[in-house]
């Protein structure tokens, strides 16, 4: 019985403090109080209480279970529901770094990604296709990488009978529909600009998308989304293309 409260209480006691911890680290960064590395290292502890705080309401619910017995009954489930919740973000992050493809960018026509113009700022603005990483025990490009990992991505983004400017204008409604902030929508030149942020530290990815005609009366849109880190982005960018193309429909 002892140990079944004390196991409670301290589980919750342990996800009260990972998520102050947590909350600490995000808003530290969003209030450019902490730099992005600093408010990931102060994840780390926070996920470690996390984990504590899951296997001692683990062991408070077999010790429940066993002695069919409800002492600390609210707070061990409190914590066991909320640990759970709160290592859900931390470990999918954790997962994604080692699972995504080590570049910070994506986009669905490596040979000939769209390129920045009102975004183009100072910094690493090019996407190298060329660069050589390793994927599934090779040496690979990021080219080919993008294109194995991802093939619905990177196949050609084509409507028959859509014009250019139809298609340009459907991107223009889908990215107000995502929530992106869009910088530049230059229908002339048939390019949209936007910016996006990550959810927890705010991370910024630009994303440029690009119509062009496509045989005599269709259209070709492509796009490519860029963090402004040169870090990898576990996954994220990829993700955001495909929020886009989920939401864009010819």
């Amino acid at each position: 019985m002892r140990f079944q409260l004390i196991a409670a209480r301290t589980a919750f006691a342990a996800l009260l403090l990972a998520a102050l911890t947590g909350v600490g680290a995000v808003a530290g960064v969003r209030l450019g109080q902490l730099s992005d590395h600093i408010g990931r290292l102060v994840m780390i502890p926070a996920t470690i209480l996390g984990l504590l705080a899951l296997a001692l309401s683990l062991g408070w619910l077999r010790s429940a279970l066993s002695r069919n017995a409800g002492e600390g009954k609210r707070i061990g489930l409190i914590a066991l529901i909320g640990s759970i919740a709160f290592l859900y973000w931390p470990l999918t992050y954790v997962y994604y770094g080692y699972k995504a493809l080590p570049i910070n960018a994506a986009t669905t026509d490596p040979e000939d990604p769209p390129r920045f113009v009102t975004l183009a700022s100072p910094g690493n603005r090019t996407f190298n296709a060329g660069r050589k990483l390793a994927y599934k025990g090779e040496q690979v490009t990021v080219g080919y990488a993008l294109r194995e990992e991802y093939p619905t991505l990177t196949h050609p983004h084509a409507g028959l009978l859509v014009s250019p400017q139809k298609a340009f204008w459907r991107c223009y409604e889908a990215v107000k529909k995502l929530g992106w902030t869009i910088v530049d929508a230059n229908e002339k030149d048939l390019r949209i600009e936007a910016t996006d942020k990550s959810l927890w530290f705010g991370r910024i990815s630009d994303i440029v998308i690009r119509v062009r005609p496509a045989g005599s009366m269709g259209s070709r849109v492509d796009a490519r989304s860029q963090s402004r880190e040169d870090e990898p982005d576990h996954g994220r960018n990829a993700a955001r293309l495909k929020t886009f193309f989920g939401v864009f429909k010819f």
